[in-house]
């Protein structure tokens, strides 16, 4: 089992400028992880940037179009304040996992003013809210620098938090269907007319889904 560590103050900033004030590998760590995220806060995603290394792998939501480094790292960044330009990090938790991988657990705060892209089709149009969204991010760093980082969302938490179903479109679109249900019913004698509600019936139900799940392109 890894090791915990409660949240503290590892590094201080001096300008542009981090000085690291403790020792031992996995302090340091710690310290670039504060300092990473401190940066995020404090919109200095140059100076994150910097934090990766060249080659470094970063696995998102959405694709980073073969992008390594500081270049997908802020591609992600500048997607993510799109969607929420007041958006910031707060870190709840940093594990320690094996060799030197960490875990850290995160609540990102922000108002959804912008849309938010994920990937897969998944498209969340801005809802207005304020939304506090657990995250979890590892992270791989090697003498002082970030070698790899995987981010993962509670997909179920983004649809709680971020859609607004229409009620009233959904209900309008149920009784649609039932209409055509019953008209489809009522035709078991005339195949033409059968096909014709049941592409009728198709159309209406996609419509409903996506009432219901607006957050998809199809």
């Amino acid at each position: 089992m890894g090791s915990e560590f409660g949240v503290g103050v590892w590094g201080r900033s001096l300008g542009s400028e981090f000085e690291i004030g403790v020792f031992g590998v996995g302090e340091m760590d710690q310290a670039v992880i504060h300092h990473y995220y401190e940066c995020f806060n404090r919109r200095r995603f140059d100076d994150a940037a910097d934090l990766f290394t060249a080659d470094a792998v970063l696995e998102r939501m959405q694709a980073n179009d073969g992008e390594c480094g500081g270049l997908a790292y802020r591609a992600f960044v500048a997607g993510w304040l799109r969607a929420f330009p007041d958006a910031t990090s707060t870190i709840q938790r940093i594990t320690s996992r094996t060799g030197t991988l960490w875990e850290v657990e995160l609540l990102a705060k922000g108002t959804h003013t912008g849309t938010l892209d994920i990937g897969s089709g998944a498209v969340f149009k801005p809802s207005r809210t304020t939304a506090t969204i657990r995250i979890r991010e590892l992270l791989d760093i090697r003498a002082g620098k970030i070698a790899f980082s995987s981010l993962s969302v509670d997909f179920q938490e983004l649809i709680r938090q971020l859609v607004t179903v229409d009620y009233a479109a959904l209900a309008s679109q149920l009784a649609r269907i039932r209409v055509l249900a019953d008209q489809l019913s009522a035709e078991r004698d005339d195949p033409e007319r059968q096909h014709d509600l049941t592409v009728r019936l198709g159309q209406e139900l996609d419509a409903a889904r996506h009432v219901i799940r607006p957050y998809y392109r199809r």
